[in-house]
């Protein structure tokens, strides 16, 4: 028993971190609050954390239910999900800018206005981005399609995974100075790229889980039509 609990704990763990890449928003995170008093940085720190872990687990408990709404089967998510994602490593391999023009533009004018940068965009799009979602969508696909107490130990489980990874998030952030020093700028792209390998494997199985629960659908529809045909 407490053998799977880890087992699921750790698999939604290795699913999540690498797409999320807490040590990759270092020195994004030292850009935007290069200005900030530590007690300033600090509270950032916190606030970024724990909006990851809210919109994390939001999904993780009603992503079914907004899927539900807009008519979007799993299959269909897992294997946009799984571009998006395949994407996400692709550019992480190329050491790729995390953020866009755009959301760069939109970053300075923030700055500017000393606006808060917690929610955006450190928290969205940066650590749970569209990658991250799709992950956390797909794991609550595997925690189970019917409400259980084995589904809620495995939202239970997946939930302490998106905790521990938040902690690694607020850690990462708090001492990204001393990450910084001990790394390097190259050091932490370096990281990134070994990720990006990761990912983009994390991507392909994604594409191929949403294929393959695809055609089991068709494959069911078939031949239930088959069943009920008259003879």
């Amino acid at each position: 028993m407490v053998e799977d609990l880890l087992t699921f704990v750790l698999g939604s763990f290795a699913s999540l971190f690498p797409i999320v890449d807490p040590l990759g928003a270092v020195p994004i995170f030292l850009i935007l609050a290069a200005g900030y008093s530590p007690e300033l940085q600090q509270k950032c720190a916190i606030k970024t954390a724990f909006s990851f872990v809210g919109v994390l687990v939001f999904f993780l408990l009603v992503g079914d239910r907004i899927l539900e709404f807009f008519g979007l089967a799993m299959s269909g998510i897992k294997v946009a999900g799984g571009i998006v994602i395949f994407e996400a490593g692709w550019e992480a391999l190329k050491a790729e800018p995390r953020l866009t023009p755009t959301e760069e533009e939109a970053l300075s004018f923030q700055i500017q206005e000393h606006k808060d940068i917690s929610f955006i965009p450190l928290t969205i799009p940066l650590l749970a981005g569209p990658g991250a979602i799709a992950v956390t969508l797909g794991l609550a696909a595997q925690a189970g399609e019917t409400f259980s107490s084995e589904t809620i130990l495995h939202l239970g489980e997946i939930i302490v995974a998106i905790v521990l990874i938040g902690i690694l998030v607020y850690g990462c952030l708090i001492l990204s100075h001393r990450l910084l020093n001990l790394l390097g700028e190259n050091g932490i792209i370096a990281f990134t790229r070994l990720l990006g390998l990761f990912i983009l494997a994390l991507g392909v199985q994604l594409i191929l889980s949403g294929l393959e629960h695809w055609i089991e659908g068709l494959f069911s529809t078939y031949l239930s039509d088959l069943v009920l045909l008259p003879r």
